[in-house]
């Protein structure tokens, strides 16, 4: 739908406003005024009944369609009369709700034919998952798979299916090379499972170096991984499923190597069939990339949700909600307290997000004060217990715990995060989850609530991914409560978490159904610097900046011959190296020269190498804050240690070290440490990094926090410290193998932590250097190993062995072995 068309959409519906009788009753229906009378609950049903016809007769206008299926729904919870809902869930494909009003005896058939057509759409409309799929669903799935010569593009709501249709393009059709590329390293091991399950006669591998010239397999990889599969081994794709494919729109490293993925592949690979998945692409043309010789994408684009949305608003302690299709707000009159109106607006499964993990921590710790203890059954007293043993008893989430509330943010170590959001999942007094948008890369959770404290970086799009989040469809019907159909959405004005914007600007951009597409990716072939509207400077920057990718891009798609330099650029850019510095033909000059002089000696740590090779010949080209801090000695010294040490130490040792570092430096006279911009307090001016980017507040004085502020700073740390190694520091000691500066044995000491092939193995299949140490020492190895497909499989022995292990390391091994 394009802008004017919207506009105009809107403005028709504004101007229901002027409708007296019309908004009397509505209104009545959007705050749960049951003082309705019944012509009145005939005239709102009528009114229903002309919003489908108007859609009918132009379904472009999908509003129309959505306030009349919100009335029929309203009504039906308010009065608990399902007939209407019924009737036009039948009319219009909604058959999961129609099917549910039946086998729950709420309706019953009123006549022989339409018990024959309920029938009827139970035998054809059950998935292989055993729910009742929408027409659309249905029928999407069935149009997917007859035209798979074509590229796809299946853009659907939050769990509408996408899995599925993974698995019924995989086992319909007989690819030999296949391609799951999820975004991040969290999704690796759920998607892993979901394929798993199904016994497919193929070997997955969630590692490019697990990679053994299989002649079939099903590559689950980030996208970094999959391009390391294609560059370093030679293999292609013949079918790439790119989840969340609106990063492609994105102008970011990730969606640049993304981009790049698909390219190169379909190089490699002329005939590649792309799969791509979304519940926010607008349009699917704008994803095309430069490069390829794709033609038109395929689209099959569900419209039609029916999960609708009550939103509220909080504001100068009192509570509003927000009419979406006419844009009223209506005062409910109850005045509360900020945490009050959370506590007092809450459901089963609440999720309260903000943006910030400081600010995550500082909710969490605020809504616990507002609570009673729960009662604490034998897993959360295990739970707690866990945390404590495993973690550190000062961790604010184990008393955090006893009020029934979790907190996730991406500086939480990734086992942690994952065994948190399990219990979330499986324990019923957990009712609060705190959370930024890492929730949305990690399982699924029940969620039946959501009270959205700070809108930074979300626009239309964004918000719509975050409540899709709320009242899953499997929740739903799960839970068999229609109630949950209706998604409760608080959004909270609070100059102490929101900030002095408005959040009510962000709220009312839920009136739009749809969101154009903004391409700000120029490996796109629908990017356009002018539709961007950017400053003149920044236009001509951006400009100077899009000539650099698209070189790059070029770069690693051409054919270089023998060319050592040429070779040196593309190796660089494969491994987005290339991002570390301003201008990478400099850096390539100075990495050559530096490559020419060195010579490996014994007794080397490898982030002097590192840093020599990298950093010292080329600061003031550098324009990545982390890496350049590898000049300075203090820090190459922090970072062998940790390679050598720390990585291979329990979580609760290296807290401990950590805390211990930081006792010792706070009592220095140079207490600041560098913990990035998600915690920063300070501001450290340096001669490099003058510009506005980096006079950002990153560090913190170690000398004005107590010892449980230390702790849980210690366990940030070491996830920042985790992530930084995994996705940079590593890219660089990969390189000095890769030529050739370093031996093997070295190599896979420091970025592995041994030189056991077995070990490494199960690294590479996802398990953290320190659970696989434990396994070592306790002469575990033998009892595991992979079957013929790549699953991790045991014996009788290992599963006797875990029994008797802690909690935090039997979910880790048993997430891999297909149990949680």
């Amino acid at each position: 739908m394009d802008k004017k068309q919207s506009g105009s959409e809107k403005k028709q519906l504004t101007s229901l406003g002027n409708n007296g009788e019309f908004m009397t009753v509505f209104a009545k229906l959007v705050t749960d005024n049951n003082q309705i009378s019944e012509s009145e609950q005939e005239f709102i049903l009528s009114c229903a009944v002309l919003f489908f016809r108007h859609y009918d007769l132009d379904n472009r206008y999908l509003s129309y369609f959505k306030i009349g299926y919100y009335i029929v729904l309203k009504y039906a919870l308010l009065f608990n009369d399902y007939r209407p809902l019924y009737d036009i869930s039948l009319q219009i494909g909604f058959y999961s709700i129609s099917d549910f009003l039946l086998n729950k005896k709420i309706i019953t058939p009123e006549s022989l034919d339409e018990g024959m057509l309920n029938r009827s759409i139970k035998k054809r409309y059950v998935s292989a998952e055993n729910y009742v799929e929408t027409l659309e669903q249905n029928s999407s799935s069935v149009s997917i798979l007859e035209n798979l010569d074509k590229n796809i593009a299946y853009i659907a709501p939050t769990s509408y299916g996408k899995s599925s249709i993974i698995r019924d393009v995989i086992q319909k059709n007989n690819f030999y090379r296949i391609g799951i590329v999820v975004p991040t390293k969290s999704l690796l091991i759920q998607t892993y499972n979901d394929i798993r399950v199904l016994n497919l006669d193929y070997k997955l591998i969630l590692h490019d170096d697990m990679y053994a010239q299989n002649e079939r397999f099903i590559g689950i990889l980030t996208q970094e991984r999959a391009t390391r599969l294609i560059v370093k081994h030679g293999a292609n794709f013949d079918v790439l499923f790119i989840d969340e494919a609106h990063s492609l729109l994105e102008r970011d490293s990730r969606s640049f190597i993304l981009s790049r993925l698909i390219q190169l592949n379909e190089k490699r690979n002329p005939q590649q069939r792309v799969v791509y998945l979304s519940p926010l692409i607008d349009e699917p043309d704008n994803i095309k990339l430069i490069q390829t010789t794709e033609a038109n994408i395929y689209k099959r684009k569900i419209k039609h949700d029916f999960k609708v949305a009550d939103v509220y608003l909080f504001e100068d302690d009192n509570s509003f909600i927000y009419d979406k299709f006419t844009g009223n707000i209506y005062n409910l009159d109850r005045p509360l307290q900020f945490f009050s109106y959370i506590v007092s607006n809450s459901r089963t499964k609440n999720f309260v997000y903000h943006n910030r993990p400081k600010k995550i921590e500082e909710l969490s710790i605020g809504l616990a004060n507002h609570l009673p203890d729960i009662n604490l059954t034998e897993e959360l007293r295990r739970m707690i217990k866990t945390l404590r043993d495993e973690v550190h008893t000062s961790f604010y989430l184990v008393s955090l715990l006893e009020k029934g509330i979790v907190y996730l943010h991406g500086k939480i170590p990734n086992v942690v995060k994952e065994y948190l959001e399990y219990k979330f999942k499986t324990i019923t007094p957990l009712n609060y989850i705190v959370a930024n948008n890492v929730i949305l890369e990690g399982i699924n959770l029940p969620i039946d609530c959501l009270f959205i404290t700070s809108s930074y970086g979300l626009g239309g799009k964004e918000l719509t991914n975050l409540i899709g989040r709320v009242n899953r469809l499997n929740y739903v019907f799960k839970h068999e409560n229609l109630e949950l159909l209706l998604s409760k959405i608080h959004f909270m004005n609070s100059a102490e978490f929101h900030g002095n914007n408005d959040i009510k600007n962000k709220m009312r951009l839920l009136r739009d159904h749809s969101f154009e597409d903004e391409i700000k990716n120029p490996l796109l072939v629908k990017y356009d610097v002018d539709k961007l509207g950017l400053s003149p400077e920044m236009k001509d920057k951006r400009i100077l900046e899009n000539t650099k990718i698209v070189a790059a891009t070029n770069t690693i798609l051409a054919e270089i011959g023998e060319d050592p330099r040429l070779y040196l650029k593309k190796y660089l850019v494969e491994n987005s190296i290339d991002d570390f510095y301003k201008d990478i033909d400099l850096a390539v000059d100075a990495i050559y020269e530096r490559l020419s002089n060195y010579q490996f000696a014994e007794g080397q740590k490898v982030v002097d190498i590192v840093s020599y090779i990298f950093i010292i010949s080329s600061e003031n080209n550098i324009k990545d804050f982390e890496i350049e801090r590898l000049k300075n000695q203090k820090a190459v010294n922090y970072y062998n240690n940790f390679l050598e040490i720390t990585q291979k130490q329990s979580l609760k040792e290296k807290i401990n070290h950590t805390f211990n570092y930081f006792k010792i430096k706070a009592a220095t006279n140079d207490p600041q440490l560098f913990i990035g911009s998600s915690y920063g307090e300070e501001i450290r001016y340096s001669e490099q990094y003058k510009h506005a980017e980096y006079t950002r507040p990153v560090y913190v004085n170690l000398s004005q926090k107590d010892d449980q502020k230390l702790i849980n700073l210690a366990i940030v740390k070491i996830k920042i410290e985790e992530d930084f190694v995994s996705f940079k520091l590593n890219k660089l000691i990969i390189f000095l193998f890769d030529f050739e500066l370093i031996p093997e044995e070295y190599y896979l000491n420091y970025v592995y932590g041994t030189n056991d092939p077995r070990l490494i193995e199960l690294i590479r299949f996802g398990l953290n250097v320190s659970i696989v140490k434990k396994l070592s020492t306790d002469q575990q190895r033998e009892n595991l190993g992979f079957d013929q497909n790549g699953n991790l499989v045991c014996n009788a022995n290992f599963r006797h062995y875990l029994s008797t292990q802690s909690e935090l390391f039997q979910f880790e091994l048993n997430k891999y072995l297909g149990v949680n």
